[in-house]
């Protein structure tokens, strides 16, 4: 279960102020996403914390940067209803890539970084249906700037406008295939300057492909990104949390990190 709202990331969103929104479009904002979380409690496979991250980082996206938001993986829908908030502020459309039967059959294992222990995925975790997840954006976020796209990445994407550009992209994929899927079709997408987010920055053979200069070159004709937040995920809840990890002591830092689309 994911935890409740956390008071002081919220004061800190909305006293930020930068990207063009100030205090009381902000406060609106996670007025209804912790009325979200309250109502959902369990149904995340995200934090509130990295939600907020993610709507901070659409936010702070240039208006003159074209594209979409594209997330890859949504689960029960609570990450979208954050990313559509965002998307509808900003004047984007969100584009919300799942197969909505849960995930594939899994094929290389994934071990955690921290723990050194196996995740065991199997086939249709974290499934939730298209009906679902349109309801619960319908409830707490703007269904009207979403378009679902209903399959698997490897398929579904290669079927998308060969013109369509992407502003931000979200992945929560888990499986490293599926993960490798996204970045293999939906990088070239993504605008010059524009954030790459995993959700699996804690797992070691996900991580792998951020930094796999030899795979990189041959599909993309440029040396790996990285990632940042690799191995430890973003310090949502502040530096603090990140010196603890470091120190040795126990901390449950975040599954979120980064990468930057730089021109080749």
């Amino acid at each position: 279960m994911s935890p409740l709202p956390n008071s002081l990331q919220s004061l800190r969103f909305i006293r930020l102020g930068t990207g063009g929104f100030g205090a009381g479009p902000r406060l609106r904002l996670v007025h209804r996403l912790v009325r979200a979380h309250l109502a959902n409690r369990g149904k995340t496979a995200t934090s509130f914390g990295e939600q907020l991250v993610l709507i901070e980082a659409v936010l702070r996206i240039p208006r003159e940067m074209p594209g979409a938001i594209a997330e890859f993986g949504c689960y029960k829908g609570m990450s979208s209803v954050a990313l559509s908030l965002a998307a509808k502020l900003t004047g984007r459309r969100l584009l919300v890539f799942d197969s909505f039967e849960g995930l594939p059959e899994p094929g290389a294992g994934i071990h955690h970084l921290g723990t050194h222990q196996r995740l065991d995925y199997k086939k249709g975790d974290y499934a939730g249906s298209l009906e679902d997840v349109r309801t619960l954006i319908a409830r707490h976020g703007e269904i009207a700037c979403c378009e679902f796209v209903r399959g698997f990445f490897a398929d579904t994407l290669k079927l998308r406008p060969p013109d369509e550009t992407y502003a931000l992209i979200f992945e929560d994929a888990d499986l490293v295939a599926s993960v490798a899927d996204v970045l293999r079709h939906a990088w070239p997408k993504l605008a010059d300057g524009g954030l790459f987010f995993s959700h699996e920055a804690r797992d070691l053979e996900v991580v792998k492909l951020f930094f796999d200069d030899a795979h990189w070159s041959s599909t993309h004709g440029t040396l790996a990104p990285g990632l940042v937040g690799a191995g430890l995920g973003l310090p949502i809840d502040g530096m603090k949390q990140a010196a603890f990890a470091f120190a040795g002591k126990k901390s449950k830092g975040s599954c979120l990190g980064y990468t930057v689309k730089r021109r080749p």
